[in-house]
């Protein structure tokens, strides 16, 4: 750290100024210091503003005390009252160093503690060279405090940042940066000091870094893909060595980069990372079409966890039907409605059970449905209205049965089938096919109403042989596929009328949990949760 030092001092004892500046030549070799005065104006500059320049940004003003000094009106009305100014604002430390023999009792740096030692004057001194080694040694003595204090407070600073910025990249590990989360960054900001400039820019960084991040996590999936593809599974050592290069050069997660792995292990399951959260579960008693059994609504905590991106496609089905059996067979091609892209159909909720039992044994995590809670959360994506994407539904939107409306809507087309997975848009979360298509198998027996039911978003088990559905399907009028709306069916059972099918599982990488579908003709579906 090199600090700026400014000479303020009359024409009239520059050679004094010249002798004080040859006494400070160690500590400007070394880098310590810097020294600058009106002598090093160029030929042709504007003194005026340079002086200026210098001045409002040195670091340490010496002021050469003399009766000339003090007689100059620009010293005294530009040079010092500027140098006090910045010297009581801390921005800036004052050192009067008395050449010549002065009164300067009554001047505004009066009070501040001046060089040579007990402010005898340069001039008075035996020998001059003592005088300047006085002054000197004070200076360096001043200069040494200052950087001390200059790294401290850095230090500080570098430590607020640190902890502003792991805040804000935690509130912007999802994209964005609420108006909630906002709020919190702005009271940390407060308490730690930081600047607007400097919490916006935070800020800025936090979100660009988690989409330039995104993008490399992206790119790396895509490669995958095409790496399994070529190599076929499992890989040798050789393509593992390379594609441990690859993220090495992306610098991406070890836990990010094990759960891209296992969701394309099973022909490219794909899986997203779902935040934990509080929310309100249930209908609200003004919702259109609701029914009792959506009541009452209730606040729930959900922990982190991964969601299915897609319904598993009966593609992936058939692969992971030809696993080892762990406790009912299954049979590999129950869809009704054909189609490697389409979600597989026609399935209990016992095949569902024994799908993630098959993933949990080949790849040593835990799989499982999603709870009613979970699911409910995931669909509603931080949203509050019957459908996440708002008031009302359409069939450009969602495939479920056109010939009926919901609220403002209007009628639409009615397909008559289950469509592939990804046609329509996701919610905010990433998730496809939330709304209709597929009903969605989750672990909770089912219950009349939600009284006493958990608020930790764990399975609600009461022991019955009926199950959840949630989401509706391709058969159903659009009431049936609000975010809120629910339906039960035996667990052995995916009706001749009704397909089942189902998404990508949830498994416990670091959040925990990923669900999958499945879809009936009105579709079971069920989200795999890990």
């Amino acid at each position: 750290m090199s600090l700026k030092v400014f000479i303020s001092y009359s024409h009239a004892d520059e050679p004094l100024k010249n002798e004080l500046v040859n006494h400070l030549t160690t500590s400007i070799r070394k880098g310590v210091i810097s020294t600058w005065d009106d002598r090093e104006i160029p030929p042709g500059g504007e003194w005026d503003r340079q002086i200026n320049e210098n001045l409002n940004t040195a670091d340490i003003i010496l002021l050469l005390v003399s009766s000339d000094f003090i007689r100059s009106e620009y010293c005294w009305s530009v040079e010092v009252t500027r140098a006090i100014e910045r010297h009581e604002a801390k921005e800036a430390c004052v050192i009067p160093i008395i050449l010549r023999s002065v009164d300067w009792d009554d001047a505004p740096f009066a009070q501040l503690q001046a060089l040579p030692k007990n402010a005898q004057p340069v001039r008075s001194w035996n020998n001059q060279d003592d005088a300047f080694k006085n002054v000197a040694q004070g200076i360096r003595s001043a200069v040494n405090k200052l950087i001390e204090e200059r790294q401290q407070k850095q230090l500080k600073i570098e430590a607020a940042i640190a902890q502003y910025r792991q805040r804000a990249e935690y509130f912007a590990s999802d994209g964005k940066i609420s108006p909630l989360e906002l709020d919190i960054l702005n009271d940390l900001q407060k308490n730690l000091g930081l600047t607007d400039s400097e919490a916006i820019a935070i800020r800025k960084n936090a979100l660009e870094s988690y989409r330039i991040y995104k993008e490399k996590i992206e790119t790396y999936r895509l490669s995958l893909i095409n790496f399994i593809n070529e190599q076929g599974y499992p890989l040798d050592k050789n393509a593992e060595s390379e594609l441990k290069e690859f993220q090495q050069h992306y610098k991406l997660k070890d836990e990010d980069v094990v759960c891209l792995r296992e969701a394309q292990l099973f022909t490219s399951l794909e899986i997203v990372p779902i935040r934990g959260g509080k929310f309100l579960m249930g209908s609200p008693e003004n919702e259109p079409e609701r029914i009792d059994w959506e009541s009452p609504q209730h606040l729930v905590t959900i922990q982190p966890f991964f969601m299915g991106r897609y319904p598993v496609t009966q593609s992936q089905w058939a692969v992971v039907a030809g696993l080892k059996k762990i406790n009912i067979d299954l049979n590999p091609e129950p869809s009704h409605f054909k189609g490697a892209n389409r979600p597989v159909e026609q399935v209990s909720w016992d095949d569902a059970i024994e799908f993630c039992a098959r993933l949990s044994n080949k790849t040593g995590k835990t799989y499982r449905l999603p709870s009613e809670a979970e699911w409910e959360y995931a669909c509603r994506a931080g949203t509050t209205t019957p459908f996440y994407f708002g008031e009302t539904i359409t069939t450009d939107l969602a495939n479920y049965n056109g010939n009926y409306t919901y609220g403002a809507g209007s009628k639409g087309e009615y397909r008559l089938q289950t469509t592939d997975v990804g046609k329509f848009s996701p919610n905010s979360f990433g998730l496809f096919d939330m709304h209709g298509n597929i009903w969605e198998w989750c672990q909770d027996d089912w219950h009349e109403n939600y009284n006493k039911a958990p608020a930790d978003g764990s399975p609600w088990m009461s022991g019955n042989d009926h199950r959840l559905l949630r989401g509706g399907s391709w058969f159903n009028i659009p009431g049936s596929c609000c975010s809120a709306s629910r339906f039960s069916n035996a667990r052995v059972f995916g009706l001749c009328w009704f397909v089942a099918g189902l998404s990508s599982p949830l498994h416990s990488c670091p959040f925990a949990l990923f669900a999958f579908f499945f879809s009936l003709l009105l579709l079971f579906v069920s989200r795999f949760a890990r």
